[in-house]
């Protein structure tokens, strides 16, 4: 019987990514454009990701190419389902709306949080950070859900903004769907 209490457990410790479906979310993604909202050329700058677990935390990185270079970068990291992750804006970019002139505000807290709506394929994520537009600073919420999708290799991303009902869809496939 102890052996048997022992592989449960170390099956209960298994972090959230693996599934008998394959890796979930974690893992490099790559911009389909054709897939997505229409709403700004995405020849010149297209967005990508790369999501990791560690001991129950996630980490989000956004990064932005411009010309096939890196242009920027941030990242989300939280606990989903626990307490609201607080870090400083580093840069003036506004991943979530870097084609509209809206900018982000350096040395401004930044506040995510998230928690699973699916475990393992469907993410939610609300983000809370200092904004400026041309009629001065505001608080900007944009609530994302990132969902695997069924074959496991392409990810939809749903972000809905404070300012704006209708969402905007990024979709992204993996960079190596033999993972």
């Amino acid at each position: 019987m102890r052996p048997l209490l022992g592989i449960m457990a170390a099956f209960l410790l298994l972090p959230w990514h693996v599934s008998a479906n394959g890796p979930g979310l974690e893992g490099a993604w790559r911009f389909v454009p054709a897939k997505s909202t229409d709403i700004a050329s995405w020849d010149d700058s297209q967005p990508q990701l790369e999501i990791s677990s560690n001991a129950g935390n996630v980490r989000i990185v956004r990064s932005w190419l411009y010309r096939a270079k890196i242009a920027c970068t941030d990242t989300l990291e939280f606990r989903p389902g626990g307490d609201p992750h607080s870090t400083v804006i580093l840069t003036e970019v506004w991943p979530e709306n870097w084609f509209m002139g809206v900018l982000s505000s350096p040395g401004d807290p930044m506040i995510v949080s998230g928690l699973w709506v699916e475990e393992g394929s469907v993410l939610r994520l609300l983000v809370r950070e200092t904004v400026r537009t041309s009629q001065g600073k505001t608080v900007m919420a944009t609530t994302a859900d990132y969902t695997l999708g069924p074959d496991g290799n392409t990810l939809t991303v749903s972000e809905k903004r404070s300012s704006r009902p209708t969402p905007v869809i990024l979709v992204f496939e993996r960079k190596d769907p033999s993972r």
